[in-house]
């Protein structure tokens, strides 16, 4: 059970109780189980600072949205409260570059091993379920001068030439202006496997010259050892992972289903192909789904696609009928066809019902980031990957902190309510 320091102040239940912020990191303390971490690096010599005192700090900057450590600094210096329940002596705060070195030198598996453990007491609550895994990726800039849109002499061209204290970071795509135009970045991504009620289960921060498939493929493989689910879970994610060796992986390997879009530009067609990856008409339309059958002889699924007008809401957009007036729009209208190989990718059910219903459900992997803050991508001030990693891991672990720490007061309901879950009200 955490114990709040009490050499300077006298946390009374009555104080924590009064004060919304102070109730919530004293129930997620209480929640952090580190037992198992040292709390001292050293058994002689200069002890120096608590390790146990850091970690929490470290959630404290996380869960405020603190960009750099002398701002975590100065936040604990003004709220002497909070740094109490850290576990510094009052008046006795680190130096910047103690916090530096922890997160260089500490290995990752040790965070990691805090997230699982929070983790394990969150599937044995039975508030969440092992069914549904949403994967995705989100950018995190490098602390470099050549992601500043002020420096006009940015490097965001040449991937060798690589930002001096930033030697692991790699150049990558971060978004499309509304011009289309590609806009690059230094950096790395942090890549998250979470359930449909928004815990993440694993997460790895990597350099971005890394595909969000092969990093997908390698998390499921730690997901199925760590937790081992069971056959027909349903795996969510956007038409970046749209290659065919995940969906092997998970349909044939893992006897559980994909919920993948098609991805236009790994679709070999003759054919333009619209933005669901269904064939477009003469008239530019995408056109319907209309059926699929499974062709023995050529040991192919091919896919039947009817106009797209031949339905009451689009007809409406098209009152004089066919654009181009095609000759058989009077009576079936125009159909296509398209052929794939039999794989596992092809198996897929993208027109059903049911896979737009399921795939509704990764719009919770986009509310979780969201909740982490930086909406666009997630900003480090630190230099090398290790410290990188362990800012992420950290940032993920205090997330499901939060839903471990709301169980415990029997607020289940306030899972993912980042700020309030420890409301007396």
């Amino acid at each position: 059970m955490y114990n709040a320091q009490t050499s300077f102040f006298v946390l009374t239940d009555n104080a924590i109780m009064k004060s919304q912020t102070l109730r919530s990191y004293y129930e997620m303390f209480n929640a952090l189980d580190l037992s198992g971490i040292p709390d001292r690096k050293h058994e002689y010599g200069n002890k120096g600072y608590s390790v146990h005192a850091m970690i929490r700090a470290l959630i404290v900057k996380t869960h405020e949205h603190i960009e750099s450590i002398p701002r975590l600094i100065d936040f604990l210096d003004g709220n002497p409260f909070m740094a109490e329940m850290c576990g510094f002596p009052y008046g006795k705060l680190p130096h910047s570059s103690r916090f530096y070195r922890f997160l260089k030198h500490t290995r990752n598996d040790m965070f990691e091993n805090l997230l699982y453990s929070i983790n394990s007491k969150l599937i044995e609550s039975g508030e969440i379920t092992m069914d549904t895994f949403i994967i995705d990726s989100k950018p995190v800039l490098a602390a470099t001068s050549d992601n500043n849109p002020k420096n006009s002499g940015r490097n965001l061209t040449k991937k060798e030439k690589i930002p001096k204290r930033n030697p692991e970071a790699t150049l990558a795509v971060f978004a499309k202006n509304p011009n289309d135009s590609l806009l690059f970045f230094w950096g790395y991504r942090t890549h998250v496997i979470i359930t449909k009620e928004g815990i993440v289960l694993l997460e790895v921060t990597l350099k971005n010259n890394i595909t969000d498939a092969d990093v997908a493929m390698m998390l499921i493989k730690e997901l199925k050892k760590i937790y081992n689910f069971k056959n027909g879970a349903l795996f969510i994610a956007d038409a970046a992972y749209d290659m065919n060796k995940l969906y092997e992986l998970i349909i044939n390997s893992l006897k559980c289903q994909a919920f993948i879009p098609i991805n236009p530009r790994n679709a070999k067609e003759p054919h333009p192909l619209g933005l669901n990856g269904r064939p477009l008409c003469d008239a530019g339309l995408e056109m319907t789904a209309d059926g699929q059958w499974f062709e023995k002889s050529r040991n192919t699924i091919k896919h039947k696609y009817k106009c797209p007008l031949k339905n009451s809401q689009a007809i409406n957009q098209y009152p004089d009928g066919c654009p181009v007036c095609n000759p058989k729009f009077d009576g079936y209208g125009c159909t296509k066809y398209k052929s794939e190989p039999n794989t596992a990718r092809a198996s897929v059910p993208r027109e059903s019902a049911e896979f737009q219903q399921e795939y509704a459900h990764r719009i919770k992997v986009e509310q979780y980031f969201a909740r982490m803050g930086h909406q666009e991508a997630y900003q480090t001030t630190h230099y090398s990957l290790n410290a990188v990693k362990n800012q992420m891991t950290i940032a993920h672990l205090t997330m499901n902190l939060v839903a471990l720490a709301a169980i415990s007061i029997e607020k289940k309901e306030k899972m993912r309510c980042y700020r309030t879950f420890a409301s007396v009200a």
